[in-house]
């Protein structure tokens, strides 16, 4: 989603994404090609967008704050967690496979998880 988004919306080559994401230009050749990372649609949730949305405005400056950039993506990650969405997509890939009581998504994430703070903490 960044990536698509730094290209699309930045201007920037797909050079400049694969360093500022620290991937290779491969890798978001394959994102565009959609050859990589489309099993799953992120975008039909409003808060991964609105987070993919700012992580591409962070990294799209001449001087991304990738600190910045890696602490929203982390954020990221834990409420992915939190809010069980890969449980959501494993169910609907494999609908024989139980997600009840799995415990990938479990543990001891705090409830400030459910939400991305696009804001960096002090």
């Amino acid at each position: 989603m960044v990536s698509k988004r730094l290209t699309r919306d930045y201007n920037l080559t797909q050079q400049q994404v694969a360093n500022r994401l620290g991937i290779t230009q491969a890798s978001v050749s394959n994102y565009a090609r959609k050859a990589r990372g489309m099993m799953v649609n992120l975008e039909v949730d409003p808060n991964l967008s609105r987070a993919a949305d700012h992580v591409a405005e962070v990294l799209s400056t001449e001087k991304p704050d990738q600190r910045e950039a890696l602490r929203l993506m982390t954020e990221v990650c834990d409420y992915i967690r939190f809010n069980h969405v890969m449980c959501t997509l494993h169910g609907e890939l494999d609908p024989a496979y139980r997600t009840e009581g799995c415990f990938a998504c479990a543990g001891g994430l705090p409830l400030e998880s459910t939400r991305i703070k696009f804001e960096a903490h002090s």
